[in-house]
């Protein structure tokens, strides 16, 4: 497997604070091409480890091998299948490094922090992804971790379901999200 830019993603620049290190970085999907020659769209679960963008060879871990991998799991089958643009993409992978590296203690404490200068709809969106996984869990992701270990390069993820969700989720998600960023206009007008 190979980091592939070639790939259509949707991500995002956010600035974030990394272990108390202020740090601009990309946020969202990563493409990656498979020695098949198939591409697809994975997300991060080890956000302090770099991508290494050559070639790697990688190992298939079940949810249940990897740090919270079920909620990570229950998250993208619930969350991924509605993710349109690359602001909704970076919100999602938040709130992934947040539950995997913090255990979902919130954008305020831990090791993945928001800075003074984080984009306030991402954060509220992946609060409310943090909030709502909460206690949840599925066996449906598929983890790609590098064999030469997990400090190498980034354990990546995705679901093995591919079943496309009925329309009304699709407008449920929407709406939700459209709502989140009502409510973060509001609230910095009000500020």
């Amino acid at each position: 497997m190979a980091y592939d830019n070639s790939v259509p993603a949707l991500f995002e620049q956010v600035n974030l604070l990394f272990d108390n290190q202020n740090l601009n970085i990309y946020a969202g999907q990563i493409g990656v091409r498979f020695d098949s020659g198939v591409t697809g769209l994975l997300f991060c679960a080890d956000p302090f480890v770099a991508l290494y963008v050559e070639a790697v060879a990688i190992t298939l871990l079940s949810p249940g091998n990897v740090n919270r991998g079920d909620r990570l799991s229950w998250m993208y089958d619930f969350y991924a299948p509605t993710i349109t643009q690359g602001w909704q993409a970076a919100a999602f992978q938040l709130a992934a490094w947040d539950v995997v590296s913090d255990g979902d203690d919130g954008f305020s404490a831990g090791r993945v922090q928001a800075s003074s200068t984080t984009n306030a709809t991402i954060l509220s969106a992946a609060a409310a992804l943090v909030s709502t996984s909460q206690g949840q869990s599925s066996g449906t992701g598929i983890f790609y971790q590098p064999t030469a270990g997990p400090q190498f390069s980034q354990t990546l993820f995705r679901s093995a379901d591919y079943s496309v969700p009925e329309p009304g989720t699709y407008l449920l998600m929407s709406a939700g999200l459209g709502l989140l960023g009502t409510l973060s206009r509001r609230a910095k007008l009000v500020s």
